[in-house]
């Protein structure tokens, strides 16, 4: 099948959020940093008789910032995947993680919650897939994102024996806290909430 049988509104974005964490893996030889990731939700389409509803995610995305706000109106590059300092991206489509290539993202204006993001990709349906028809897709964004309260790693939870106040104490020095809301027990560990 061609690509040009795929419905002109394949790839249409229809909102997506800006994910943060405080991460370390100590297992990995990985310490404590704020972390972001991009995560975009696609209007579903219908391809070869099924309901597709694609989901583009960029993790790890670790950047000079010590709030989401910081990352207004600011660039930042990356080496292709998987060289040291790329970015994890993929699109979640045919049952598969399909790789996509993110080397640049291009933050706006930030506030009330949300952040405006641009950038590129190029996904490769051919690798995980093996859709070979498809091969690799290129798609440009410009959106805003919601912004998602500041979750804390399951290990650094554990670590502080769930203390709130240790806690806040251990991420002090790398996050610019009065951006943040108090730190709240939800539903998986802990988080601080948007100011």
């Amino acid at each position: 099948m061609a690509m040009s049988e795929l419905p002109e509104d394949a790839f249409q974005p229809v909102g997506g959020k800006l994910g943060q964490m405080i991460y370390e893996n100590p297992g990995e030889g990985i310490d404590l940093h704020l972390q972001f990731f991009v995560e975009l939700n696609f209007k579903s389409f219908e391809f070869e008789g099924e309901e597709m509803t694609p989901l583009l995610r960029i993790n790890n995305l670790v950047v000079p910032a010590r709030s989401w706000q910081d990352l207004a109106d600011s660039e930042h590059t990356f080496p292709y995947a998987p060289k040291p300092g790329s970015v994890d991206g993929a699109m979640v489509l045919f049952g598969e993680q399909n790789p996509a290539d993110v080397i640049a993202l291009q933050f706006g204006a930030a506030g009330d919650g949300k952040v405006r993001v641009q950038f590129s990709t190029e996904v490769d349906f051919e690798l995980e897939a093996d859709r070979d028809d498809l091969e690799q897709i290129e798609m440009d964004f410009d959106l805003e994102l919601e912004v998602q309260p500041l979750r804390v790693s399951t290990s650094l939870e554990k670590r502080c024996d769930g203390d709130s106040g240790v806690i806040t104490e251990a991420i002090a020095p790398m996050v610019e806290l009065s951006r943040y809301g108090a730190l709240e027990k939800i539903p998986g560990g802990f988080a601080f909430g948007i100011e």
